[in-house]
């Protein structure tokens, strides 16, 4: 008898209650809050190699980024987590994150 093939956790639908009060809607938009949030952090990882700089830094990083660009943080940090796994991104994304990481390592 063989034993079913494992399943990761981390690709299948969430199917836990995280509340039972929460209605659907609620549901969903605390999962996307919990995804851009995970992208966010995942970014500010990214940025601390990048540059190299600390934690801190790497979050003012991404805001100044996200400020320069006048986009949402998570969308920059999609696009910062393009950018290091060689995706193409907008030239004026990459040249602004150049021009952030410049200031950081002075």
């Amino acid at each position: 008898m063989q034993s079913p093939t494992p399943r990761s956790r981390f690709t299948e639908p969430l199917t836990a209650t995280v509340h039972p009060e929460l209605t659907e809607a609620e549901h969903t938009r605390l999962s996307r809050v919990l995804a851009a949030r995970s992208t966010i952090n995942m970014a500010e990882g990214a940025l601390m190699v990048l540059g190299p700089m600390g934690l801190e830094d790497a979050g003012r990083a991404l805001v100044d980024l996200s400020r320069a660009l006048t986009m949402h943080p998570h969308v920059v940090a999609e696009h910062v987590l393009n950018l290091v796994q060689g995706k193409p991104v907008p030239d004026r994304v990459s040249d602004a994150l150049h021009d952030v990481l410049t200031q950081y390592r002075a």
